[in-house]
């Protein structure tokens, strides 16, 4: 099997998994939830940096030994995007813990304003977090298979 079609394979199954989580309203409520907008981020950097990996994929079976060395080195832009991934859900953690702290510290308010801004930062704590975390892990699966088909 080339590295494109375990590549597609990969993607297929990423995209279908997406999309039954979307049909249960998952995405939709993470977006909606996430007042850094950070975890939209990272779904469209995802959506970009797998691409990427697919043209490389595409490119790792046509090219010859010289060629797959170039595209060894271009693989590295995925990696950093990988680990970025998890990053940018750390800074909206950060984000998050600071909107949730942020109206517990003025004495004045009703309870149910502070409990309601504890709600809007944890969301955005959780769900940045979360974001980062899967989308840096399924970019990885893809990167490890062209890994694996620029060593052939």
């Amino acid at each position: 099997m080339t590295t494109f079609t375990k590549w597609f394979l990969l993607a297929a199954v990423t995209v279908t998994a997406l999309f039954l989580s979307e049909q249960k309203g998952a995405i939709s409520l993470i977006i909606q939830n996430d007042q850094s907008y950070l975890a939209l981020a990272i779904m469209i950097l995802f959506l970009c940096a797998s691409i990427f990996t697919g043209v490389l994929s595409y490119k790792a079976d046509i090219s010859n030994n010289e060629e797959k060395k170039e595209l060894s080195t271009e693989s590295n832009i995925g990696w950093f995007c990988a680990e970025h991934f998890f990053s940018l859900g750390l800074l909206g953690t950060i984000i998050g813990l600071v909107l949730a702290t942020g109206g517990s510290l003025d004495g004045d308010k009703p309870i149910s304003e502070i409990v309601s801004g504890l709600k809007t930062g944890l969301n955005t704590a959780f769900y940045t977090t979360i974001c980062g975390i899967v989308f840096s892990l399924l970019l990885q699966l893809q990167l490890l298979v062209l890994k694996t088909g620029l060593k052939k």
